[in-house]
């Protein structure tokens, strides 16, 4: 194997990429990623990944379907003539990071990075990112945008749009509800395995707060928050469920055939765990609502 070259899993999966040309050392880019890495290639990868210099360029090719918003990041897609997809990644201030180009299921992917070197690392990191989401999609496995709690043997996910205070409740958990640990802080995996249960599993992505954990535990709960005068809880329909899952996942819903494979893993996932939808103030009053909520 080239040196040059890095193998890591994602929630169980292998992954591979290869570093062609214009990066000496991928790890030096990649520093979330060192929990993650195993010493030998798997032959069974999700996705193989080749990074070089010339490979894909920066203008727009095959027919724009829309924008996927990747951490307030827009990054237009193409839609190949071969069925496969043209990404093109821009940092916040809406400059070019990285060209992808990919196959249909995102199996096979090349990227060329573009800008200095901190871009380049936010473009590499961006494009794995999208690549193991829709990769993934293919074998139940889910990318969310989520902050995860730790907990007597299982994780709780608390979900929500921007702003409406995950961190801050997975922070109350730590600090008053004892044996509570961050797993993740914003994009968690998912699998719905094959004997009908459900993990969530750390990942490489964490926003700004460096939780990378290559650990996983069973899904015990499932918890929307919504800022409001005062505290209340109620466990959603199976229906609410679905939609309060899928709406944090993140999807192309453009690509008919991976959002069908989404879909379907998250109705799995909705009708075997419970979701709640949690109203409340930034207090430990609410962490202990929504412990007691999902504990019992």
């Amino acid at each position: 194997m080239n040196t040059k070259d890095l193998s890591f899993k994602i929630a169980d999966h292998p992954c591979r990429i290869i570093f062609r040309k214009g990066i000496d050392d991928g790890r030096e880019y990649l520093p979330s990623y060192a929990p993650f890495y195993t010493p030998e290639p798997n032959p069974r990868n999700i996705f193989l990944l080749t990074v070089s210099d010339d490979l894909v360029n920066t203008q727009p090719e095959g027919k724009e379907i829309g924008q996927f918003d990747a951490g307030g990041c827009n990054h237009g897609v193409f839609l190949l003539d071969n069925g496969g997809f043209k990404i093109i990644i821009s940092n916040p201030r809406g400059e070019v990071a990285a060209a992808m180009k990919a196959d249909k299921h995102f199996q096979n992917v090349g990227v060329t990075l573009y800008g200095n070197e901190a871009n380049k690392r936010f473009g590499l990191n961006n494009t794995i990112m999208i690549t193991f989401a829709f990769s993934a999609a293919y074998h139940n496995t889910l990318l969310m945008h989520s902050s995860v709690i730790m907990h007597s043997g299982k994780a709780y996910m608390f979900l929500g749009t921007s702003g409406t205070g995950k961190s801050t409740h997975s922070d109350l958990w730590v600090a008053n509800i004892p044996d509570s640990h961050i797993l993740n802080d914003d994009n968690p995996a998912v699998r719905f395995l094959d004997d009908g249960s459900v993990r969530v599993y750390g990942t490489p992505w964490s926003g700004k707060r460096d939780y990378y954990l290559n650990t996983s535990l069973p899904l015990g709960a499932l918890v929307r928050l919504e800022q409001a005068p005062q505290n209340q809880i109620r466990r959603e329909t199976k229906i609410q469920g679905f939609a309060t899952i899928l709406t944090s996942c993140s999807t192309m819903i453009w690509d008919k055939e991976s959002y069908r494979k989404i879909t379907d893993t998250v109705s799995k996932v909705a009708t075997v765990t419970p979701v709640f939808h949690l109203k409340n103030l930034p207090e430990p009053a609410a962490a202990w609502m929504s412990h007691d909520a999902v504990t019992s």
